[in-house]
């Protein structure tokens, strides 16, 4: 038995990334998948890799924009309308934002990276919820960051965009759990791939060093001396969003090979 099998899963940020390999571990899990984003050709992209993967349920898209708040009402509208739930939501959508001292930090570029990272997940989270309540059940799934919790130079707004999920979720589970609805965070440390290239350049910009001296320094401060790999995290959203969890809420996974463990 698939451990979603018939469960309607919405994942934003589908389209690339973390959130293409989440989709495709939860597809072989049996899962109805809702491929969320605003990247039209990459939600496809992702859609031919499951059908692919021989995955048994063919996904549906969904074009939204986390600054839209328009798109992200009739988005889960046209969901809920299709599938007449939303089992488990996976907030995964979000930006690196800009690496730049706090005082050195633009109004807009702060605005787009909390509208992103936090108002964003709210608000989709806000059109989900309801649903959930009707049905008493549901799970929802938030991918912060471990620079939530652990401060780096240059990542002010993105750490304080992070450190709010924390406490969204937090108080989520708490107002949610008398109606059969979880809420979990899964803060990541150093993933590879090419978000995490962009942070390589970034800091050797700030340090004057060269990239592979940049990776250098990062593989230095984790203890397992390995970059999490995608699929980690991919395995970390399959276990809080099925049953294997069902005692679990209100809690921050750190998939991070040890470099935070708070």
């Amino acid at each position: 038995m698939k451990e979603l099998a018939n469960k309607v899963v919405f994942v934003t940020g589908a389209s690339q990334g973390i959130g293409r390999v989440i989709s495709l571990r939860l597809a072989q899990a049996g899962a109805k998948l809702v491929l969320a984003g605003r990247n039209a050709s990459g939600l496809e992209e992702t859609a031919r890799m499951i059908k692919e993967s021989k995955a048994v349920l063919e996904p549906h898209l969904c074009r939204l924009d986390l600054l839209d708040p328009d798109t992200i009402e009739a988005g889960v509208h046209d969901v809920l309308d299709q599938f007449g739930r939303i089992d488990v939501l996976v907030n995964n959508s979000g930006i690196t934002g800009n690496s730049v001292a706090v005082w050195e930090q633009s109004e807009s570029d702060w605005d787009t990276t909390i509208d992103t990272n936090l108002k964003g997940p709210f608000l989709v989270t806000k059109a989900v919820v309801p649903s959930m309540i009707k049905h008493g059940s549901g799970t929802i799934v938030f991918i912060g960051s471990v620079t939530g919790k652990r401060p780096f130079i240059n990542r002010g707004v993105y750490a304080a965009s992070k450190l709010g999920l924390v406490g969204l979720v937090r108080t989520l589970a708490l107002e949610l759990a008398p109606h059969g609805v979880r809420a979990n965070l899964i803060s990541p440390g150093f993933v590879a791939g090419p978000r995490l290239d962009g942070v390589f350049a970034d800091v050797a910009r700030t340090d004057d060093s060269t990239v592979d001296e940049a990776r250098a320094k990062m593989l230095a401060m984790i203890p397992t001396g390995e970059f999490v790999q995608p699929e980690n995290i991919a395995e970390g959203v399959l276990f809080l969003a099925s049953d294997r969890s069902k005692g679990i809420t209100g809690e921050d996974l750190n998939i991070s090979g040890g470099l935070v463990m708070y």
